[in-house]
C-alpha cells in the first residue's frame, strides 16, 4: 500500500517546481528544500550582480578564490562533463551567449543589436584545487544554467531520502526531474509536445532514475533579423543549428541528463549512439525533430519502459 503524499509546489528560477513524498513527522522539510532552492537561485545565477557566481566570474586570471563546498562540487562536475565531451557541451558560454542577446532573465524582448563574435578560449578555464579553492586561467565565464538546476533537483533528492523518505519521492523542475521508489511505486511521466505543452507527445514508466529535457523552441528570441536560442556549441560559442527541436534524456543521474539532453542537439544520431554507449552506459533518449515525429534510442542497458 503506498501511503498519501505530502507535496511542495513553488516557482523559481522561471520553473515551477513540484515536490512529493510520503508524508511523515517532518514537517519543516518543505522549508529546507525551499531555502536549498532559494539560495541556489540566488547564488548560482548569471543574472545576479553581486553573488558568490559573479565574483566568480570577476576573478582576473591568475588568481585564485575559495567558494563554497557546493558550488565547487557543481562547478567541478559540470567541468568533467566539459572534459568528456571536448568542450561541446560548456558551463563556460557566459560572455557568448550575452552576445547572442541572452543578457537577461526570460521573457526577452527583440534584440536590435546584431551579435560580436567572442572567440571561444582553447585552454582549460579552471583548475580545481584543494579546499574549494580554484584558480583562473583563461578568460571564459561560467553560466550553469540547466545544469545548476539537475543539480539541486539531485541534491534534494538524495537530502529527502537521507531524511527518511525512501519508500518514494520525486523532485520535478519544470520537467527535469529525480525520482525514486523502493520497488512497489512506479512513475509514469509523460513528455510534453514540443509545440504543444499541454499535449503528451510519448511517456516512460520508470521507478527510479532521472529525466531531463532540453527544448530549443521555448527559450528563443530575435536577434536582429535572426531567430536565437539557448543553446550553443561550446567548442565554437555559436548557436546550434539542427533538426532537432526537443530531447528527453533518461538515467541514472539527473547531472548526466542534463548533459544528455544538450548533446543530442550537438551530434548526429550516429554520433550520438556511439558517445552514449562509450560514456553513458545505462540511458535512453527520446528526440523530436522539426516534423515533430520523435523516436527512443537506448544505450546498451535497460532503464526504463518507454513509449
Amino acid at each position: 500500500m503506498i501511503n498519501q503524499m505530502d507535496t511542495l509546489s513553488l516557482h523559481l528560477m522561471n520553473t515551477d517546481f513540484y515536490i512529493a513524498v510520503p508524508e511523515n513527522n517532518q514537517p519543516d522539510w518543505k522549508e529546507k528544500v525551499e531555502k536549498w532552492l532559494q539560495y541556489v537561485a540566488k547564488e548560482w545565477s548569471r543574472f545576479e550582480d553581486n553573488n558568490e557566481l559573479s565574483k566568480l566570474n570577476r576573478l582576473k586570471v591568475g588568481n585564485t578564490m575559495q567558494i563554497s563546498t557546493l558550488l565547487f562540487d557543481c562547478l567541478s562536475k559540470a567541468n568533467h562533463y566539459y572534459l568528456l565531451s571536448d568542450g561541446l557541451f560548456s558551463p563556460y558560454l557566459k560572455r557568448q551567449l550575452e552576445q547572442h542577446g541572452y543578457n537577461q532573465s526570460f521573457p526577452l524582448e527583440r534584440i536590435v543589436n546584431e551579435p560580436i563574435k567572442i572567440d571561444i578560449v582553447k585552454s582549460l578555464p579552471f583548475e580545481f584545487l584543494h579546499n574549494q579553492k580554484v584558480l583562473k586561467l583563461a578568460n571564459q565565464e561560467v553560466d550553469l544554467g540547466g545544469f545548476a538546476k539537475g543539480y539541486a533537483i539531485e541534491r534534494v533528492a538524495l537530502w529527502l531520502q537521507s531524511q527518511g523518505f525512501t519508500e518514494y519521492g520525486i523532485v520535478d523542475g519544470g520537467g527535469d526531474m529525480k525520482m525514486w521508489s523502493d520497488g512497489k511505486k512506479e512513475w509514469t511521466i509523460g513528455i510534453a509536445h514540443p509545440l504543444d505543452k499541454d499535449r503528451e507527445i510519448s511517456y516512460i514508466k520508470m521507478k527510479t532514475g532521472a529525466i531531463a529535457t532540453s527544448n530549443c523552441l521555448y527559450r528563443s528570441w530575435m536577434q536582429a533579423n535572426t531567430k536565437k536560442h539557448h543553446l550553443l556549441n561550446g567548442q565554437t560559442g555559436e548557436i546550434v543549428r539542427t533538426e532537432v527541436i526537443q530531447s528527453t534524456f533518461v538515467s541514472d543521474s539527473l547531472c548526466e541528463a542534463e548533459v544528455g539532453a544538450k548533446l543530442c542537439f550537438l551530434l548526429n544520431e550516429n554520433e550520438q549512439q556511439l558517445w552514449f554507449e562509450k560514456n553513458f552506459q545505462q540511458c535512453a533518449r527520446f528526440v523530436v525533430k522539426e516534423d515533430t515525429v520523435g523516436y527512443w534510442k537506448r544505450s546498451k542497458g535497460e532503464i526504463a519502459d518507454v513509449q
